[in-house]
């Protein structure tokens, strides 16, 4: 049961594109729980658990989290490589994403509040940073966090000298252990908010202190969290972030209101399959906040069932324009796909040659430093390696 005079900490774990989930958690919270978020005092996170928490501490709407990663999301899908084509850079683009969103304070507000879990490249252990001294230092942290390895690229970046990875790999939930911690996963496990309705799995395996069911929905998970999936199932991922937040809600007696909301106008939105329809929901015009159309099934009204049928309506037109943008060409013969996809794997060697001769060029300015970095710890995997062999 959550105490109402209590301080918080939320610690999220990285997830790549899955962190979809995260905006539907944090959108849920703002709207039926924001005393929660008040009483907040730090939030943790590895990789786009701490790009995310980032957002957060920076009170950037829902909306625009979204929009951004759907705007990433959207240069991954691109191509027959999708997110691992030399042409996708999804550090500097994530970069330029920071530089450019994030308010000029953001060290200021991030300091102190956010923890960014980073593993140091020269033993392996997980460095915790909380304290920024300028907003590019605060960006500089969060790109080393999200820094996976050979996916990202070979050469680690570097934070105040020392060269840092992906704090997934060695921390991905900071704090978890701590009473007053609620953690949240895109993975089914044993997290606070996380996904539910697959209780069939062989065993519960830990990974860097994320609970994780082992079941062929968080494989699929896996893969998505690498290869962002279409727009339609993002939303499907968002909507059950929002779901499961509210049950974590109601579960520890956080008081919502029992009601139902009708939706009083449609938008329709072809591109979404079966999910052919977007809704606008309806507004009670003496609230400033649009909240999700939610059912609660009043046959028990001490232990009610949620039901939730659509999104909030700003977030929802962020996913509507991403699936339009995708759907909106005109439909081609069978044909000429099949020529164009022929073409595109002729095509593809000399693509990929070049935007690699483009990575190397802009490698030029740091090649010194990196080529010595990299020949010591080839020498110290060379001498690892011939102790072994030869005790």
């Amino acid at each position: 049961m959550i105490n109402s005079n209590q301080e918080w900490t939320i610690s999220l774990a990285g997830c790549g594109f899955l962190g979809v989930y995260y905006f539907g958690v944090y959108s849920s919270l703002l709207e039926w729980a924001c005393d929660l978020i008040d009483r907040t005092t730090k939030i943790c996170g590895a990789s786009s658990g701490a790009l995310i928490g980032a957002m957060i501490v920076c009170q950037m709407s829902p909306r625009e989290c979204c929009k951004h990663l759907m705007e990433l999301a959207k240069g991954a899908r691109k191509g027959i490589l999708g997110s691992v084509h030399p042409a996708f850079n999804l550090l500097e683009l994530t970069r330029e994403l920071l530089v450019r969103e994030l308010p000029d304070n953001a060290h200021l507000l991030a300091s102190g509040k956010l923890c960014v879990s980073l593993t140091r490249t020269a033993d392996g252990e997980n460095v915790l940073v909380s304290d920024f001294e300028s907003k590019n230092d605060l960006i500089q942290a969060l790109i080393c966090s999200c820094f996976f390895p050979f996916y990202c690229g070979v050469i680690p970046p570097s934070y105040h000298g020392t060269r840092y990875v992906d704090g997934a790999l060695s921390n991905n939930m900071p704090y978890h252990s701590q009473k007053n911690t609620i953690t949240v996963s895109p993975f089914s496990g044993e997290s606070d908010i996380c996904p539910y309705g697959t209780p069939y799995y062989f065993h519960e395996v830990r990974h860097s202190n994320v609970s994780i069911h082992v079941n062929f929905a968080n494989i699929h998970r896996v893969i998505q969290a690498f290869f962002p999936p279409e727009p339609e199932v993002m939303a499907e991922i968002y909507q059950s972030g929002y779901k499961d937040a509210l049950n974590f809600l109601k579960e520890n007696g956080l008081h919502l209101p029992i009601t139902k909301l009708k939706p009083t106008k449609q938008n329709k939105c072809s591109s979404f399959g079966h999910h052919n329809t977007c809704h606008r929901s309806a507004m009670d015009t003496n609230q400033n906040s649009h909240r999700e159309s939610i059912q609660f099934q009043s046959v028990d009204r001490q232990n009610p069932v949620l039901e939730v049928h659509q999104l909030p309506e700003p977030v929802q037109k962020v996913f509507c324009e991403a699936s339009m943008n995708k759907h909106g060409r005109t439909s081609e013969p069978v044909v000429v796909k099949l020529a164009t996809f022929m073409l595109m794997l002729c095509y593809l060697p000399v693509e990929v040659f070049y935007f690699m001769l483009l990575r190397v060029a802009r490698w030029v300015p740091d090649i010194a430093t990196d080529s010595l970095w990299l020949l010591e710890v080839t020498v110290q995997v060379t001498v690892w390696v011939w102790k072994r062999l030869c005790p």
